[in-house]
């Protein structure tokens, strides 16, 4: 599912922090629904010079990328340095001043530690933006052909020719 603002910025725009985001042009317009006060063509030749002039950022969270673009969206948190927040696992190298946090949502979730924020979170939080119709299902498209479809498929996303998410079937 996606929420109408996904529930990292919804939550975070809750509490009065600023939100920039990158995305592609075309979905600038929704980044900003979603609550981004700035959206940055994540192409952009200077599109880290723009980031750090937005700066500084104490956290930066990715949902994408390689290493390499993950160690200069790092490299946004100096000097003070920060937290980096990846859903991508894997050794990264990455400033001595900055913390990498990545634990599955799911295992963190359910350690003792975090059980008030779960509660939170679960308890009223997730019922609250579900009975207030914040939430929207993930638009898909199917692609027939099964795995000698895959090639086409990837090459579809990486071009930016794809809007949403894609599901194949192995079997098909």
């Amino acid at each position: 599912m996606i929420l109408k603002r996904n529930l990292i910025t919804l939550n975070t725009f809750q509490v009065g922090h600023t939100i920039v985001a990158t995305a592609s042009p075309r979905d600038t317009e929704r980044q900003k629904t979603l609550g981004a006060t700035e959206v940055i063509d994540y192409k952009a030749a200077d599109a880290v010079d723009r980031l750090r002039r937005l700066g500084p950022f104490k956290y930066i969270f990715t949902a994408s990328g390689d290493a390499a673009s993950q160690q200069s969206l790092a490299a946004l948190l100096q000097p003070g340095g920060g937290r980096f927040a990846s859903v991508l696992g894997g050794q990264v190298d990455l400033p001595s001043n900055v913390e990498r946090v990545y634990t599955a949502f799911s295992q963190a979730a359910q350690r003792e530690e975090h059980s008030a924020w779960r509660d939170w979170w679960y308890g009223k939080y997730l019922p609250k933006v579900l009975q207030e119709g914040l939430v929207e299902p993930t638009k898909y498209s199917k692609v027939s052909g099964g795995l000698a479809a895959l090639q086409q498929a990837s090459t579809d996303v990486f071009e930016g020719r794809v809007r949403g998410k894609l599901v194949v079937n192995p079997q098909e």
